[in-house]
């Protein structure tokens, strides 16, 4: 009985056109570069960590000046940090962190490369210099939610 399960189970497998085993290998299509249609505003939300030589203070810095980057280029993005508030396992109070923070990126599209300017790398620079992103995340935000000033 075991053998006939066994063949039957071959024969089924046989009966599978080649084209649709090799379909599951096949490689995947291009990915779109584009983002998908938002109807209200794109947030990139990240949780960066503080480096060892880095400061709550310099990566608030940071911020600003990815905000004020914005701004003098003519863009209606809205960039603020938040600070993460952290549970001691031991003692059950609430603190906020001062290696941990998470930033909010609201836009309305994407800033071309030859925009980018030594204002841009700087405050990338400071950036970098002070965090390591641990997550990044896109999401789109419907316009009931956005900042009033990107409504």
């Amino acid at each position: 009985m075991k053998a006939l399960s066994t063949l039957v189970a071959l024969a089924a497998l046989c009966a599978i056109p080649a084209q649709a085993i090799h379909a599951q290998s096949a490689a995947p299509a291009q990915a779109s570069t584009s983002t998908p249609a938002c109807e209200g505003a794109y947030n990139i939300l990240r949780i960066s960590e503080i480096t060892p030589t880095g400061s709550m203070d310099k990566f608030l810095a940071a911020v600003a000046a990815h905000q004020a980057w914005y701004v003098s280029h003519g863009y209606s993005d809205v960039i603020f940090a938040a600070k993460i508030a952290e549970r001691d396992p031991q003692t059950k109070t609430w603190a906020y962190s001062d290696k941990l923070v998470m930033t909010y990126h609201y836009s309305k599209g994407s800033v071309p490369k030859s925009a980018q300017d030594a204002a841009w790398d700087a405050y990338v620079k400071l950036y970098n210099e002070t965090s390591s992103i641990k997550e990044s995340h896109m999401n789109c935000v419907p316009a009931a939610g956005l900042p009033a000033s990107l409504k």
